[in-house]
């Protein structure tokens, strides 16, 4: 009785850690809302910033997207981009793991415990050795979840130096009307895409 007993727990064992087959797996986003640990200081608990007038939520294909809650005109800046400031070789160690010490190898295995990725999708090129990374939600803003889109509503516009930001600034402006409910999204352009990818418009 006791070795049926052992066979059946060890069974159940194995069937809760096997792989979950792609039939039964989920059709629709994982989270409704934006889980806390990517939520960034100027989001309140729905995803809202008042504020800029925008709340984020789950857009389809996308993940999470940035929406227009209320109106926007044509040509106004809707919000400046917000990160780490980084050099091309900051970028290279992060992202690309090029000549890793132990203190680099810490701070991505920190970034993995918070539940951050490391995967450089984040970074806006400001010029040849001046990124700026909304990877972190803790350096970022809520732009940080504008999409890409071909029939992009926005346009970025960047300075390596602005006095309004003492130092680089990387801001989204208006192309168009916008009604409160669009998705906020602009055109990442061809060399952000891997051969490999499949964009969602």
């Amino acid at each position: 009785m006791r070795r049926k007993l052992h066979i059946l727990v060890a069974a159940m064992a194995i069937d809760a850690f096997a792989p979950t087959p792609s039939s039964v797996r989920r059709r629709h986003p994982l989270y409704s809302k934006l889980p806390k640990r990517l939520r960034t200081s100027d989001l309140d608990s729905e995803g809202r910033c008042d504020e800029a007038g925008i709340v984020v939520k789950a857009s389809p294909g996308k993940g999470f997207g940035a929406f227009a809650a209320k109106a926007f005109e044509e040509d106004i800046t809707i919000a400046d981009y917000v990160g780490e400031q980084l050099t091309q070789a900051e970028v290279d160690v992060r992202y690309k793991k090029s000549k890793m010490d132990w203190k680099d190898r810490l701070w991505r295995k920190s970034r993995q415990l918070k539940g951050i990725t490391v995967s450089g999708d984040y970074i806006f090129r400001v010029e040849d050795d001046l990124y700026v990374d909304a990877e972190d939600p803790a350096f970022a803003n809520w732009c940080r979840f504008i999409n890409h889109s071909s029939d992009a509503n926005l346009r970025v516009k960047s300075l390596a130096y602005s006095g309004y930001t003492q130092g680089p600034r990387v801001w989204f402006v208006s192309t168009r009307p916008i009604e409160a409910g669009e998705e906020l999204c602009f055109d990442y352009g061809e060399e952000y895409w891997f051969e490999e990818d499949k964009p969602v418009a």
